[in-house]
């Protein structure tokens, strides 16, 4: 099969996930699902709860970076870019006492393979039951959680000296409870291309949340579907610019932006300051702003982001990570490729 087919077979294959998604769940309403109105359309919206602190101190413009096992989430075809294994645990305290953990680790297959698993839960705390009298009727503990299976492998008949490209995929199986339980399952497809230029630049497309809705009694609400369309550039070697177009059902569209710049005192630490926009945070009245931090020491790598939301209080995310060897950003590595010879590496 040509090239030319094959990349089109692929962007053919995501956009109809997509429309197939929209059109299983179009309302007799005729409400665009793509705009203000349609706020409150789809369920489960802890889906939609980001991951990582890098990749929220970055504004969460992180489609077309996603170089850590944190990619399962933004985009699974940002695996490839693993040298051996990654691991990552993060912790948010979110608003009103929420708070939701997410821990995710990716293993090399082979040179052009990668293989990962993730799990999120949510806790929203203890609330207190009442019946339609207003009288007690006990408390419950909410919380959802997320088990994802991804898959990511380099596409071989694409790879050049200056490009290569990826795909991954992603199975879910979703479960929530509130005081009844429902659960569900979904998937995810992406698609990266790395241009080692003279200015290198990724290019990212991902749909997420594909599949039937929550069923929590007689009625199905649909999963928060989302398409993004993400780019990033390294117009130096210390500093990344990334954004990400956001297309989520139930919501409009929305940009999403970020940078990072960082120090290397010697080549196995890494000092990084990052900032990040949401337009769609900002249109809805909380700042939008997201800041953030980091330092990596050989292995490990210790993040930190803040996000101020307005009334609500301000949220803060740390993730410690694990990476074998030290991750190297992609367009640094000598070879100059997302593919690696796992037999040169060791711990030792």
């Amino acid at each position: 099969m040509k090239k030319e087919n094959i990349l089109k077979s692929a962007a053919v294959l995501l956009l109809a996930a997509l429309a197939l998604s929209l059109g299983n769940e179009a309302k007799a309403a005729d409400i665009s699902y793509f705009s203000k109105e349609a706020v409150g359309t789809t369920g489960a919206d802890f889906l939609n709860l980001p991951v990582g602190a890098r990749a929220v101190g970055m504004g969460g413009a992180y489609s077309a970076v996603a170089e850590d096992a944190s990619a399962i989430y933004w985009n699974p075809a940002g695996l490839v870019q693993i040298p051996k294994l990654s691991a990552m645990f993060m912790r948010t305290e979110y608003v009103d006492d929420i708070n939701y953990q997410y821990v995710a680790y990716a293993q090399r297959l082979s040179y052009d393979s990668v293989l990962g698993i993730s799990f999120m839960m949510t806790d929203i705390g203890t609330i207190e039951g009442m019946d339609k009298s207003k009288n007690s009727i006990g408390s419950f503990n909410p919380q959802d959680q997320v088990f994802t299976l991804s898959y990511s492998k380099a596409i071989l008949e694409f790879s050049n000296k200056d490009l290569d490209v990826s795909m991954g995929l992603n199975a879910k199986y979703i479960k929530s409870e509130i005081v009844d339980s429902a659960t569900s399952f979904a998937g995810d497809m992406g698609i990266m291309t790395f241009n080692f230029g003279a200015i290198p630049y990724r290019i990212g497309v991902v749909v997420s949340n594909i599949g039937k809705g929550l069923k929590y009694d007689q009625e199905s609400d649909p999963l928060p579907i989302t398409a993004r369309f993400g780019g990033s550039i390294n117009p130096f070697d210390n500093l990344l610019l990334a954004a990400d177009i956001v297309v989520p059902k139930g919501n409009r569209m929305n940009l999403q932006a970020g940078v990072e710049a960082y120090i290397t005192p010697n080549e196995l630490t890494r000092l990084t300051a990052r900032a990040g926009i949401d337009m769609q945070q900002m249109e809805d009245g909380f700042s939008g702003i997201s800041l953030g931090v980091g330092a990596t020491l050989q292995f490990f790598t210790l993040d930190y982001a803040f996000v101020p939301m307005g009334d609500l209080g301000n949220t803060h995310r740390i993730s410690l990570s694990f990476d074998f060897p030290f991750r190297s950003p992609i367009f640094q590595r000598r070879d100059r490729s997302v593919f690696t010879d796992m037999r040169g590496l060791s711990f030792k």
